[in-house]
């Protein structure tokens, strides 16, 4: 790798979430530094999977800013699936994927080195040796668990030599990713295998002993979402270097809103340090980026900066979007605030939250000077005194981020004399250095008899791009003379160089991108494992197996999806303590002593105990048959 090769991977990317190719293309044009999509099979978001000639297409596209692209076939994988795993991670880099993104050390084990992989959040990398163990197990970059602070990011990214990845946006599960076994445990849907059933998101009962109601029934596992736009600076301080978007769900207007938003921002950051961005053009859009606007449960850091209280979503599972007052009056039916015409729109869709934590949403059907008016015809709500509005679907702003975007890269464009034989040469080059020309004879065409009006004819010829990626406000004819030459012919020479460039861009790309080799696992040695080497290891395969032993470690039993006993590990560990969100921290000495331990959260599906990890501030949500 060049000296520039190597100063372009110190520069912080920005990647965005892809459910399918339309978003992908969204997600590039609103300004992602690079994407990530689903598998044809085998990703953690089942119900986000592509074919591989849509995922190539992609490629095609990103490629062309400079752009990439990593396939997400995340899931824990049994024995009669790795060799069908494979052959997709091997058609996928065939295709021009930039990296997979795995969960499964057994994949690495049989895929052909020649594969770019990438550690995922579902590898549940929270601490500096584990970063150190997966990047000795060959992965080529590190998604570090979303809870980690600041100084955990700083020692991770300083003990191994390959990228550190970390989450700056978005919904976040409550356990550490690949850490969590209630789905299964409920309904025996995996979220290591790409079938959660967001149990986190469900009403539960909060206990004690005895059965006594510590509080009453609410959303205790459901977290607000992340947005770490205002700490970017300190991420890249402490050694993050691709800045992840969630969302593989999500729809386009979301990823295009999110994307722009951290654009911009990452854009500031990067102006101060000097730095150019990871990829190439400039976005243009219609919108001007407000994370508020699209789905949302309120926002929190997540421990980003130190244990934080109020990240907590205990009211809804559902987004709530922007806060946007109180009543000054309620009816049956609706509601009066100053400015509502200005305010609200027909169509928008508002969450009215109670003062128990409760809450409903409804839609807007008729907006009347101050007056609004919400449900179905002939529906009254009821919205109580002093409820918080809050709007989760802003029809204006939708219509705003529906309309063209688009992202453009300069090149130049410059005609010159070419020698004896030929008339002219065209030649094309943008910021990366990469150039394509074009020339034509002296014996095609006759000399032109007024040089000025053809020079003008060529300026305003060249210089329209249109579709294409790229825009030349200024093409320089440095010729001496200039031939006569329909503006059709020129046009044809134009996109002629448009589709020359592209071709060569894409060349360049591929000589890059096809000389990795992924480098063999080796042995690691540290004081205590940096993981647990029983079930929680999610081994479903032979080979992964193998994997664990090639480099020290021996796992005492397979995952609880091939066969493990689940009884024996927690469903749950996780940051987030019921206890502290609800003001009673054992730490600080706020636990109510009327109530007895174990403590525990209740639903239709079980009784389920809590244990709190208070030194290292952390809950665990047992199994009810441990």
């Amino acid at each position: 790798m060049g000296r520039e090769e190597r100063r372009r991977e110190m520069i912080p990317e920005l990647l965005s979430p892809a459910r399918d190719l339309p978003t992908a293309i969204d997600a590039i044009l609103s300004g992602a530094d690079s994407v990530y999509i689903g598998a044809p099979e085998f990703g953690a978001r089942k119900s986000a999977a592509n074919s591989v000639e849509d995922i190539k297409k992609l490629c095609e596209f990103a490629h062309l800013y400079g752009c990439k692209v990593y396939a997400a076939l995340n899931t824990i994988l049994y024995d009669a699936e790795l060799p069908r795993a494979a052959k997709i991670a091997e058609e996928l880099w065939d295709a021009g994927v930039d990296a997979i993104i795995a969960q499964d050390l057994g994949l690495l084990r049989v895929a052909s080195r020649r594969i770019k992989f990438h550690a995922s959040t579902q590898c549940h990398a929270d601490s500096a040796d584990k970063a150190r163990f997966l990047e000795a197990a060959g992965f080529a970059a590190v998604v570090l668990a979303r809870e980690t602070p600041l100084d955990g990011i700083s020692a991770a990214a300083g003990a191994i030599g390959v990228p550190i990845e970390c989450f700056v946006h978005g919904a976040l599960c409550v356990s550490y990713s690949g850490q969590c076994y209630l789905s299964y445990k409920i309904g025996g849907r995996s979220g290591n295998r790409g079938e959660c059933a967001q149990p986190c998101r469900m009403l539960y009962e909060f206990i004690d002993a005895n059965g006594a109601e510590i509080a009453p029934p609410r959303h205790y596992l459901s977290l607000r979402d992340m947005n770490r736009i205002s700490a970017l600076s300190e991420m890249i301080d402490a050694g993050a270097r691709i800045l992840k978007i969630e969302g593989r769900l999500k729809d386009s207007g979301y990823v295009k809103n999110a994307t722009a938003a951290y654009r911009a921002a990452l854009d500031e950051q990067l102006k101060k340090q000097g730095l150019p961005r990871a990829s190439y053009g400039e976005s243009r859009a219609v919108f001007s980026p407000d994370l508020q606007k699209t789905f949302n449960r309120r926002f929190c850091l997540y421990h980003l900066r130190g244990i934080e209280r109020g990240c907590g979503s205990f009211s809804t599972p559902k987004a709530i979007g922007e806060f946007l007052g109180e009543a000054e009056a309620v009816f049956p039916g609706g509601f009066k605030m100053k400015n509502a015409e200005k305010i609200f729109s027909n169509g928008d869709g508002l969450f009215f939250e109670t003062g128990l934590g409760g809450g409903f949403g409804a839609g807007v059907s008729a907006v009347e000077g101050d007056t609004v008016k919400i449900g179905r015809p002939g529906e009254k709500l009821c919205i109580p005194p002093r409820a918080k509005i809050w709007r989760n679907r802003d029809v204006k702003f939708e219509r705003a981020l529906a309309g063209k975007i688009s992202r453009k890269m300069p090149v130049r464009i410059s005609v010159s004399d070419a020698g004896e034989f030929y008339l002219f040469s065209i030649l094309t080059s943008d910021n990366r250095g990469i150039s394509f020309s074009l020339k034509e004879r002296k014996s095609d065409f006759e000399e032109s008899k007024n040089f000025l009006s053809e020079k003008n004819k060529f300026l305003q010829a060249l210089s329209r791009l249109g579709d294409t990626p790229f825009e030349c406000p200024e093409p320089k004819i440095e010729c001496q003379t200039l031939p006569h030459m329909p503006v059709s012919k020129i046009g044809e020479l134009r996109r002629g160089l448009a589709d020359g460039l592209k071709m060569r861009i894409l060349e360049e790309y591929e000589k890059q991108r096809l000389s990795y080799e992924r480098p063999l696992p080796r042995k690691i040695k540290f004081s205590k494992p940096p993981f647990e080497t029983d079930a929680r290891a999610n081994i479903a395969n032979r080979e992964a197996e193998k994997m664990y032993a090639d480099m020290g470690f021996k796992i005492s039993a397979r995952a609880p999806e091939a066969g493990g006993d689940i009884s024996k590990i927690p469903l749950m560990r996780t940051r987030h303590c019921v206890l502290r969100e609800l003001g009673m921290c054992r730490k600080e000495g706020k636990l109510d002593r009327r109530f007895s331990e174990p403590f525990f959260l209740k639903s239709r599906d079980g009784k389920f105990p809590l244990r709190f990890d208070c030194a290292n501030c952390q809950m665990f949500v047992l199994n009810p048959d441990s």
